[in-house]
């Protein structure tokens, strides 16, 4: 009996683990996503993590001088995510902290609060960033080309 009641708690902490991992990852902004998915994992992908970006302005007839600008802003900014990216350390903690969470038998919302809001504003300050280098590559267009690119964002966006 002992043995089922094991495997039962058990289960019971893994399933308990998902859904607070499912709860706080619900709680990331969706900016920047159409779909619904979450923001961030737009960056993922075989571009260095600006494919989003440089589709925002592909079509713009833009000139090798301007894509040179662009391509330096894009890597510039990849480069300091990369040096700003928490540690293996750092996210290995975390992980911890959640764990210690959901297994504490003093459970703190104070401090549970406290550990999403500091999560919250990482995610903030990212979105941020992302919307300073998009304001900085559109000041690199010509009026044609930034009229020309409000028009697309905005047939875009009423999807």
């Amino acid at each position: 009996m002992k043995k089922n009641t094991l495997k039962a708690g058990l289960l019971a902490v893994v399933a308990s683990t998902a859904l607070l991992t499912a709860g706080v990852h619900a709680g990331d902004d969706n900016y920047g996503s159409r779909d619904g998915k979450q923001g961030y994992h737009h960056m993922k992908g075989k571009h260095g993590g600006h494919h989003d970006l440089r589709k925002m302005f592909r079509g713009l007839d833009l000139t090798d001088e301007q894509k040179t600008e662009m391509k330096a802003l894009f890597t510039a900014y990849r480069d300091e995510m990369k040096q700003n990216r928490p540690s293996k350390e750092e996210r290995a903690a975390q992980k911890a902290q959640m764990l210690e969470f959901i297994t504490t038998t003093n459970f703190s919302e104070d401090a549970v609060r406290q550990a999403l809001a500091a999560k919250q504003e990482a995610r903030q300050q990212k979105a941020v960033d992302m919307l300073k280098l998009q304001n900085q590559a559109y000041q690199l267009l010509t009026p044609e080309q930034q009229e020309k690119f409000q028009k697309r964002f905005a047939k875009h966006h009423k999807r």
